[in-house]
């Protein structure tokens, strides 16, 4: 279980549902405010969820390619220090 905490090479699903429950709320609400007064309330709460996915995605996508450019850059290094040692 210490090499799984210790290995944080991706940031997967919990990640992903950690962003997207920070994000609901601020959506939802910025959604309703621009939506017209009319609307249920089912419209701004679908379109925020939306909205909150796909900012959720987008974070977690920057973090992922972050920390792979930083993996390939070590395993870059360590193959490096290998062919010099030879």
């Amino acid at each position: 279980m210490k090499d799984f905490l210790t290995r944080f090479d991706a940031a997967g699903w919990p990640f992903w549902t950690v962003l997207f429950l920070v994000f609901v709320a601020p959506c939802i609400y910025g959604v309703s405010l621009i939506t017209f007064e009319g609307v249920g309330w089912y419209i701004p709460g679908i379109a925020g969820v939306v909205c909150a996915s796909v900012l959720a995605s987008l974070v977690a996508w920057g973090v992922n390619s972050i920390l792979q450019s930083r993996q390939k850059k070590l395993r870059k290094a360590a193959r490096k220090s290998a062919k010099r040692h030879k």
